[in-house]
């Protein structure tokens, strides 16, 4: 049967703070007690193939591994080392730091090319080495929160030898966040939100890591949002450079209850931005060829270099104002052109348009997910006679109104300030010399017409005379 030996220690900032060593057997690895880890220090387990009769000495000399430094956030794992089955395997003593994803062994001879490899699932990473370290980089690894196995390979006199260590998460299950999730937008400012984990204690706190290289330290989030319990929920990061690489983003917990599973993503940034809308946006349109033309720029990146032109493609929106203004999120009807020009077609100067336009990548290393739709742009004239008709009348009655009431407002000001008789004095009239006649009353002029004698006509006599030669 074959035995392993097996490491449990504890490590504050810069020294351990205790350690354990025990040798199990094979069929004893897949114990629930070993894998308990304690959730008050940062831990990692080892196990080395030894032979029976060599427990003791592999026992002496473990211990001379016990130190350790902190370097990244905890991760709660175990890590299971074996090696070939030939007790002459040139490959011995292989470790791996999860935390740089950086495999180290020894060899017993001179080997002058090693292939080491990285599975995740059913996705493989190898890589070719020429020394006995072997470390994947943030472009080339996969996330390991679901576990991994970790392989050397080497030949030697024609014998195939390898060692491999398997990297077995800790923690209850369903504790880790969930829909974790980032977002750049304006540029340079990024979002990353997530959801506790559904089997998580009501204390669970979790921190957010992210690291651009592995050579680098890890950064901690700056500002993070918190939930009415005040637990971590969002984060926001502001001046994010390097959006064309990709990086390594840890999110950890932490309870008194149980211990949390962590979960870690690589996302490459560029991937995840919000592309701000097209700048400089401008509509010439001509009655005579009853057409547009709608030229722009390209939207402004922080990581772009040179000229943007064949990088994007464009999606317009043009649409009649009156029948409805605000574009779609998916709007499949819309055109799209690579080109920073489109001839919009059927113009009618009679009726207003409105437009909008949003990018996406095309070809270059720039986000495959439509940006921002940009504000909306009217031309056109809007002709509908009725609506001429209804703006006539609207000011004939504004007009109407104006003048009621600035005759009102006089009125009232004289009365009050000054006298009518005053202001609008009599104007004198001629005297009626006729006046007596009026003066009588129809009574008496109808008795005088009475008593008038009736009138006698006189008969005139004409006596014409003629010369006669």
């Amino acid at each position: 049967m074959r035995y392993y030996a097996m490491i449990k220690y504890c490590c504050s900032s810069t020294t351990a703070s205790g350690s354990s060593i025990s040798i199990i057997s094979e069929a004893q690895t897949q114990d629930a007690k070993v894998n308990e880890i304690p959730a008050f220090c940062k831990e990692e387990v080892s196990f080395l193939s030894i032979s029976k009769d060599k427990r003791m000495a592999a026992t002496l000399g473990l211990i001379s591994m016990l130190c350790c430094v902190m370097l990244f956030p905890r991760l709660h794992a175990v890590i299971l080392y074996t090696e070939s089955n030939s007790s002459s395997s040139p490959i011995a003593n292989l470790t791996l730091n999860p935390e740089k994803l950086k495999l180290t062994w020894d060899s017993s001879v001179t080997v002058t090319e090693y292939i080491c490899s990285m599975k995740v699932g059913k996705r493989v990473v190898w890589k070719t080495v020429y020394n006995k370290t072997c470390m994947f980089s943030i472009s080339q690894a996969k996330p390991i929160h679901k576990g991994a196995l970790f392989q050397v390979q080497a030949t030697y006199n024609n014998t195939f030898y390898s060692g491999e260590g398997r990297f077995i998460p800790q923690g209850m299950n369903g504790t880790s966040v969930e829909n974790f999730s980032c977002v750049i937008y304006n540029i340079s400012f990024m979002n990353c939100t997530w959801e506790a984990g559904r089997n998580a204690p009501e204390d669970t706190q979790y921190f957010l890591f992210w690291q651009y290289s592995k050579e680098e330290d890890e950064q901690e989030c700056p500002h993070y949002v918190r939930d009415a319990p005040g637990r971590h929920i969002a984060c926001s990061f502001q001046d994010v450079k390097d959006i064309k690489n990709t990086v390594y983003f840890l999110v950890n917990g932490s309870s008194n209850e149980s211990e949390i599973q962590f979960y870690d993503e690589y996302i490459a940034l560029y991937e995840i931005e919000k592309l701000t809308p097209p700048l400089n946006i401008t509509v010439s349109c001509s009655e005579d060829r009853a057409e547009c033309i709608v030229q722009w720029k390209w939207p402004q990146l922080s990581h772009l270099e040179g000229n943007g032109d064949g990088c994007f493609e464009y999606q317009i929106d043009i649409q009649n104002k009156k029948t409805n203004a605000n574009p779609k999120e998916s709007c499949n009807e819309c055109p799209t052109v690579t080109e920073t020009s489109y001839t919009f077609q059927n113009y009618n100067g009679e009726k207003k348009y409105s437009l909008q336009i949003r990018a996406k990548g095309d070809t270059c290393r720039i986000s495959q997910n439509w940006g921002e739709w940009s504000e909306p742009i009217e031309f056109g004239t809007d002709g509908n006679p009725d609506d001429a008709v209804l703006t006539y009348e609207t000011v004939l009655l504004l007009i109407a109104l104006g003048t009621i009431l600035v005759a009102l407002v006089i009125f009232f000001l004289c009365k009050r300030y000054c006298s009518l008789k005053k202001l609008f004095s009599p104007v004198p009239q001629p005297k009626n010399k006729f006046g007596e006649l009026f003066q009588i009353s129809d009574k008496n002029i109808q008795r005088e017409w009475m008593d008038l004698p009736p009138t006698k006509y006189e008969t005139e006599e004409i006596t014409t005379v003629e010369e006669i030669k």
